[in-house]
């Protein structure tokens, strides 16, 4: 995930931000005890949402503690006590972590490259330890990613094709230890949310792509920008397939059985959702009064 899944904080309480800020903070901390220090900078609220979903339908309560942050020890954290889900989501971190920074060794830009070269040795070490403790989850995203890589080798590909590998392997990490009777709905959470970054990410990259010859999905149909008109025509074609998603996401979101949490995540998926596409897609505004008009994904 790529840093879009963000809660709207703007539309939550300061009670529930504060919640949404210790789940954050928890991760952090697994992170830091279970790998290292340097591990925390893998850390994005992508993965809080990640945290979030799992511990809204465990049977059990989940306990906060109050302590001090250790980058700022003036400022004072919630902690979640339920370290088993922290510990499993920080293992996926760096699993993810690991394959992206791979994928990065055979980008065609430089400064990806060699960024990607300077993390690599610190990220493998990481990574032996992360597959020991998440093995199944380890194998099915390393198949997604060469299964991406390989699609992403046709320019023809589609935009549903491409942004299945990693919609599956979000998927997987949302349902993974689930009971039978959540785990298909947490798997379709997971599922649509990938699908949802995805195409928000292709959206996002579409006019940098275009210009360095780099795979994209929506190049199939937007070989170019060229002219307010035809931004106009992707806007409306990636707000079509992020509403479309979405809408299946918040069905999924309804049936759910959340034991705690559910304002949270019902604010990330509908207002959080909507802040990162409004975001992702005004620089195709060439209007400045139009960037200035509330970009509605519902």
């Amino acid at each position: 995930m790529l840093g879009y899944v963000k809660a709207d904080k703007h539309n939550l309480t300061i009670g529930d931000y504060e919640i949404y800020r210790g789940i954050y903070c928890s991760l952090c901390k697994a992170l830091g005890r279970n790998y290292s220090v340097f591990a925390r900078a893998f850390l994005s609220y992508d993965f809080t949402l990640a945290a979030l979903l799992r511990l809204s339908v465990l049977p059990d309560e989940c306990v906060f503690d109050r302590s001090r942050c250790p980058f700022n020890p003036a400022k004072t954290c919630l902690y979640c006590r339920n370290t088993a889900e922290f510990d499993f989501c920080s293992h996926c971190v760096i699993i993810i972590a690991y394959y992206k920074i791979l994928d990065d060794l055979h980008d065609r830009g430089i400064f990806k490259k060699l960024l990607a070269l300077l993390l690599f040795p610190m990220i493998s070490l990481m990574h032996k330890k992360a597959k020991r403790f998440a093995r199944d989850i380890d194998t099915l995203i390393g198949n997604n990613m060469l299964g991406q890589a390989q699609a992403e080798k046709d320019p023809d590909t589609g935009i549903d094709e491409a942004a299945h590998f990693s919609a599956d392997s979000l998927g997987a990490v949302f349902s993974a230890g689930s009971d039978p009777e959540t785990a298909e709905n947490m798997y379709r959470i997971g599922y649509l949310t990938g699908r949802f970054v995805y195409i928000l990410d292709a959206a996002d990259d579409l006019g940098d792509d275009i210009k360095s010859g780099n795979f994209n999905p929506l190049k199939k149909e937007f070989p170019d920008l060229d002219s307010a008109e035809r931004k106009q025509q992707f806007i409306l074609r990636a707000e079509k397939l992020l509403n479309h998603t979405q809408a299946q996401l918040l069905e999924e979101t309804d049936k759910a059985d959340f034991k705690r949490f559910g304002v949270i995540i019902e604010n990330i998926f509908s207002g959080g959702l909507e802040r990162s596409a409004k975001s992702a897609l005004m620089k195709y505004t060439d209007n400045q009064s139009d960037k200035q008009k509330s970009f509605t994904v519902k």
